[in-house]
């Protein structure tokens, strides 16, 4: 067998062993999709996929263990030590329904059969357990020169799944490749069937194009395209164009919500818009939260800025507070790439790091200290009191220890009644 350079031995170990196992009971078997096209490109290899001529059940009799997790399309889940494969049935496909799903799935034993439905030429290669490739559509080749080529007729393969031209637009932007001509003639000629495409379809890829190496570039091909303009995700190219590829393109893959929050502001979305945006372009409520935070700091900080540095430090220590010291720090990395060559963090970077208290829980008292001690009952004017301790501790005006926040209470209670009185 072939040695993969790119997969975790373990997996071509145990998914080599499966192969085996159908092929010792008569079947075809082969590696399929994306394993073999990122070994091929030098990517690391994540999920090896398996394609084969034995049916389900077939599939199901000849492993211990077995978890049906997409039987209407003739993929099993083996399971090896603790490991999970994707068995897929060889298919074709007939007509397909809300430009996404095939009206009926029938199975087949030809793997020729098989590669002729998938969207692109660099999916559709399969790899044998001796090494050797079965290409019939040149997708070697085409990874070889860099070019995104549909499977056949591209026409045919965007009427069948509309999503395939945003998978085609995500793949060019991840691997740095070019649409062949055809295959982008097409794609503008059907994009407006991306109407029928749900929206966490869409926020899906565009997820995978965002945490790749190459963000930049898919928003260029997305403005190019019109490809999302009548999308339920509606990223028009107008609004595209506004997008700054370099400050994209120089932020880090990781938190996913830096790249996110530099889309939307170029887009013109305020932190407080961010949330409601994100949550109807389906992504996770925490999410959402994290990247509208990051924003809300950044105009936040601005605005105090403008103002003068006077109370900077009063309005940084305020957003750790606020939004937290994660969402702070990501602020720290998001402004440091987006404003490179601008304003200094080295003061707000030492802040951050010196904060000594983030949260009223860190504080040496409670709310119950401070009722007890001023013999007063609970009601608004305690949240008042416990922040107003928390900002001076935070700031470094106030040690945190019991009795000197109690002795400030008094203090602060004692000027409250004064300006009352003048008043």
């Amino acid at each position: 067998m072939t040695q993969w350079k790119h997969a975790d031995p373990q997996q071509v170990r145990l998914s080599a062993e499966i192969l085996r196992t159908l092929e010792q009971a008569g079947h075809t078997a082969c590696w399929v999709g994306g394993c073999v096209r990122d070994e091929l490109i030098g990517r690391p290899v994540n999920d090896m996929d398996i394609a084969t001529s034995a049916r389900p059940e077939e599939v199901a009799d000849l492993f211990a263990r077995t978890v049906p997790t997409g039987i209407e399309h003739g993929t099993m889940t083996v399971v090896m030590e603790k490991i999970p494969f994707e068995v897929t049935t060889f298919r074709t496909e007939t007509e397909y329904k809300d430009f996404r799903r095939p009206e009926e799935v029938t199975f087949v034993r030809s793997l020729d059969e098989d590669l002729k439905r998938r969207d692109f030429t660099m999916n559709a290669i399969a790899r044998l357990l001796d090494g050797t490739f079965v290409d019939p559509y040149d997708g070697r080749a085409d990874l070889e020169q860099g070019i995104i080529r549909c499977v056949g007729q591209a026409r045919e393969r965007f009427r069948e799944d509309a999503l395939r031209m945003l998978r085609g637009v995500r793949f060019a932007s991840v691997f740095g490749f070019d649409m062949e001509p055809k295959t982008w003639e097409a794609l503008l000629e059907l994009r407006d069937n991306m109407t029928h495409i749900a929206a966490e379809r869409i926020r899906a890829e565009l997820e995978k194009m965002f945490s790749g190496p190459r963000p930049a570039d898919g928003i260029r091909l997305l403005a190019r395209s019109g490809l999302l303009e009548q999308a339920k995700i509606r990223l028009t190219p107008e609004s595209l164009e506004a997008v700054k590829h370099e400050a994209l393109a120089a932020l880090p893959e990781k938190p996913e919500e830096l790249r996110w929050a530099a889309l939307l502001e170029d887009l013109g979305t305020s932190g407080e818009e961010a949330e409601h945006v994100l949550k109807s372009w389906t992504f996770s409520g925490n999410f959402a939260k994290s990247v509208s935070a990051l924003l809300r700091i950044n105009e936040h900080i601005k605005e105090a800025e403008q103002k003068g540095q006077q109370h900077a430090k009063l309005i940084f220590v305020r957003c750790i507070l606020d939004f937290g010291r994660t969402s702070v720090g990501n602020w720290l990395i998001y402004r440091s790439t987006v404003d490179k060559g601008g304003v200094s963090l080295e003061r707000e970077t030492f802040w951050l790091k010196e904060i000594p208290v983030e949260s009223v829980r860190e504080l040496a008292l409670g709310g119950h200290d401070i009722v007890a001690h001023l013999d007063r009952k609970p009601g608004p004017w305690l949240g008042v009191r416990i922040r107003q301790l928390l900002e001076k501790v935070a700031l470094g005006q106030l040690v945190n220890e019991r009795e000197a926040l109690l002795a400030e209470i008094v203090r602060i209670e004692a000027e409250t009644g004064k300006e009352a009185n003048l008043e």
